[in-house]
């Protein structure tokens, strides 16, 4: 049993060590080259960038109107409410599920859980992308595709 305690606290601590350095490493001043987690020199050195930053810029290349801009607003806002009531949902339902107890991980509860936020979260975007294709024409879905493929090279 002390065996097996001080192996999990030597795991944890290595664990801990490896954070902090990785931390580290991530402060650093990141218009140097230490921070590349998502920059691209040939997009000006912006970070993180995906989701909604790729949807935005493929829009923008398939130069749409004001009335479908507003039409794609619109389905954003009812996606967010569509979000809005999920988290209420769960919170609702009063318990969270409990994966780690004295006993062990209940591995099967945890994967089942996290597919199915995952799932939902995955039909969402689906549904959101969906909407903006029957938004757009057909020349400008050419443009939106492309520009798509393009943010992800």
């Amino acid at each position: 049993m002390k065996v097996l305690k001080t192996l999990a606290i030597v795991t944890i601590s290595g664990i801990m060590a490896t954070s902090a350095v990785s931390a580290e490493n991530i402060k650093t001043d990141c218009n140097k080259t230490k921070c590349d987690r998502g920059a691209k020199q040939d997009r000006g050195g912006k970070h993180h960038r995906g989701g909604k930053h790729q949807m935005k810029r493929a829009l923008k290349a398939a130069e749409i109107t004001s009335e479908q801009k507003t039409a794609i607003k619109e389905a954003r806002n009812a996606m967010r409410e569509t979000m809005k009531a999920k988290r209420a949902e769960m919170k609702a339902s009063g318990t969270k599920p409990v994966f780690v107890t004295v006993d062990g991980v209940d591995r099967e509860l945890m994967i089942s859980k996290s597919v199915e936020r995952a799932t939902f979260r995955a039909n969402m975007k689906a549904d959101m992308m969906e909407k903006v294709l029957s938004i757009l024409t057909a020349e400008q879905k050419v443009k939106f595709v492309q520009a798509l493929a393009e943010s992800r090279k």
